[in-house]
């Protein structure tokens, strides 16, 4: 996903490794594994239902969201290691996380609005408080106090809203990483194998320097439903998933132009190479 505008080009980070320590698929294999933790809840809200338990419409639809992705992790999460390689359940883990993500997002959104509002509504502060007696009346001391509880505590959860978020989109640059990555060896391997069978390769890149869409019609991943979902999975950010190494270096050259001058150009270029992968 690339974007020009006045000379800069906005382009998502490829991280090649996942926290500096581990390759992206292992990583990938470890965020999948807390998503299905965190989706397990789906299944204990449902069951709630049976004990009589009442939610609201928006917690009923998170449930049931929950659910619907711990299946799709299910099938997707089985496939991260397979070989040959599986771009269609790797591309849709990877849109499948990002999606998560956003929708998780909103959901966090509105719920820690509507608990500011009703605390901000509620005499007896956010977390219920005591009851007071009718014919005591706090001092302006014990508001203060209150009102500055209040605010720290909307700040500490505000803090750790966004944190949590920042992780879950670092971890959705990871799985994408490695789908992109999954979708390239499978186009190295339908390469050599075409080789192995002396049939000649045909041209590794298109016209417009993208590796071939292996879900385009007639191609070896085209065919039927997947191959449907596959063409709509990669028309979003087509140059991210599709683009080749050529690109990536030459982002890293115009990265590195542009924040370093002389010898330091070169040091910056490298740098920059680091957060491409493939």
């Amino acid at each position: 996903m690339t974007a020009t505008s006045r000379g800069c080009r906005f382009r998502l980070p490829r991280p090649k490794t996942f926290l500096g320590l581990m390759s992206l698929q292992t990583g990938t294999e470890l965020v999948s594994l807390a998503l299905v933790f965190n989706k397990a809840t789906g299944i204990y809200g449902l069951l709630a239902l049976f004990t009589g338990y009442v939610f609201s419409a928006l917690q009923l639809s998170m449930y049931i969201l929950s659910v619907l992705a711990l299946l799709s992790l299910a099938y997707c999460i089985p496939h991260i290691r397979k070989r040959p390689s599986h771009p269609f359940e790797n591309l849709a883990l990877a849109w499948l996380y990002t999606l998560d993500t956003a929708v998780n997002t909103v959901y966090t959104s509105v719920f820690a609005v509507t608990w500011y509002l009703a605390s901000a509504h509620d005499p007896k502060g956010p977390a219920g408080g005591a009851e007071t007696p009718d014919d005591a009346s706090p001092s302006d001391g014990d508001v203060k106090t209150k009102a500055g509880a209040g605010v720290q505590e909307t700040a500490t959860s505000i803090a750790l809203i966004i944190a949590f978020t920042l992780v879950r989109i670092y971890f959705s640059l990871v799985v994408m990483a490695h789908a992109r990555m999954v979708l390239h060896r499978y186009v190295g391997e339908q390469e050599q194998q075409r080789e192995d069978d002396d049939h000649p390769a045909g041209g590794v890149k298109n016209s417009d320097g993208l590796v071939p869409d292996v879900f385009a019609v007639g191609a070896p991943l085209g065919d039927g439903l997947k191959g449907r979902l596959g063409r709509i999975m990669v028309l979003v950010g087509r140059s991210y998933w599709l683009g080749g190494r050529k690109e990536d270096e030459e982002w890293a050259r115009d990265v590195g132009s542009r924040f370093g001058s002389g010898s330091g150009g070169s040091g910056s270029g490298r740098r920059a190479g680091e957060f491409t992968s493939l």
